[in-house]
C-alpha cells in the first residue's frame, strides 16, 4: 500500500484549496496508486485552509482517502502558542518541521550565504538540538524531513549520526513517526530525507515511518514513493504509519 502524507495544495501561496486545484492532486494520487493523501499545508497559510472542500473530494474519490493535516513550524519557547493554534483545526496528523534556526530560514535559497558564517559541524549540532526539542514538545505526530539541514549539500566532517542520535532517541521515546520525504531529490543535495544511515538507525530504534512526496504541485504527488517502499523493505520495515484523528495506525506495506 502507498500513502503520501505530505502534500501542499496551497504550495508557497501559488495554489489554493479550491475544488478544482485539490482535484488535480487527487487525480495524480490515483495515477500513482496512492490510497491515502495527506493535505498538509504550511501553518502560515492557515487563513486559506478549506477542510470542507477536502471532505467533499474525499467523498468524490471513493478509492482515495484524504487526510487532514498541517505542516507546523516548530519554534522553541512557543509550545503553548503552537498547541493553542493546532487546537483550532480538525486534524488527522501534524507534521512538526524545523525550517528556522533563530530568524534564519536555512532551507530558503535566498539565505544560503549564511551557511558560510557557520562551522558546519556546529550547525548540524544546533539543528538537531531543535529536532530534539520538537520531539519532546508533545505537539506533533510526524517529524518532517529529519535531516533537512543538508538541503544545500553542506555536510559535517563527523558522521551525521553523531549529531542525529540524540534526536532519534527523543523521537523513539516520544512514539513519533518520521517521514521518508522524496523532495530532497529535487534539491541541491539530491538525496531523500532522511539518509539511508539515519533510516537504518530509525529502524533499529523501532521508529515508525510514513511516505511523503512534499509535493507543492500536482505532478509531484507520489514522486518516487514506490521506490521508497522498496527501500524501507530492504532496511527491514514491514509497515508504514497512517493517521486518523491524531491517532497512529501501522499498516502492512
Amino acid at each position: 500500500m502507498l500513502v503520501d502524507y505530505h502534500v501542499h495544495a496551497i504550495g508557497h501561496n501559488e495554489g489554493d484549496h479550491s475544488l478544482a486545484n485539490l482535484r488535480q492532486f487527487a487525480i495524480q494520487a490515483q495515477k500513482k496508486e496512492i490510497k491515502e493523501l495527506g493535505i498538509a499545508d504550511h501553518n502560515r497559510y492557515y487563513r486559506d485552509f478549506n477542510f470542507e472542500n477536502i471532505k467533499l473530494l474525499d467523498e468524490e474519490f471513493a478509492e482515495l482517502q484524504f487526510k487532514l493535516g498541517i505542516e507546523m513550524d516548530y519554534t522553541p519557547g512557543e509550545e503553548k502558542e503552537i498547541a493553542q493554534f493546532l487546537d483550532r483545526f480538525p486534524l488527522d496528523f501534524v507534521i512538526g518541521s524545523i525550517h528556522y534556526l533563530g530568524d534564519w530560514m536555512f532551507d530558503h535559497p535566498d539565505y544560503i550565504e549564511r551557511y558560510k558564517q557557520w562551522d558546519i559541524d556546529k550547525l548540524y549540532a544546533e539543528y538537531f538540538k531543535y529536532v530534539v526539542q520538537a520531539a519532546e514538545a508533545g505537539l506533533f505526530d510526524i517529524i518532517g524531513h529529519l535531516d533537512l539541514i543538508k538541503v544545500f549539500d553542506y555536510h559535517p566532517q563527523a558522521e551525521v549520526l553523531e549529531y542525529a542520535e540524540t534526536a532519534l532517541q527523543a523521537i523513539a521515546k516520544a512514539g513519533l513517526c518520521i517521514e521518508i520525504n522524496t523532495n530532497g531529490l529535487n534539491k541541491p543535495v539530491e538525496e531523500v530525507y532522511p539518509s539511508y544511515e539515519l533510516l537504518t538507525r530509525a529502524y533499529q530504534l523501532e521508529i515508525p515511518v510514513t511516505l511523503s512526496s512534499d509535493a507543492h504541485i500536482p505532478q509531484r504527488v507520489g514522486e518516487k514513493l514506490s521506490e521508497m517502499r522498496e527501500l524501507i523493505k530492504k532496511i527491514g520495515y514491514t509497515e508504514i504509519a497512517t493517521f486518523n484523528n491524531r491517532e497512529q495506525e501501522l499498516i502492512s506495506i
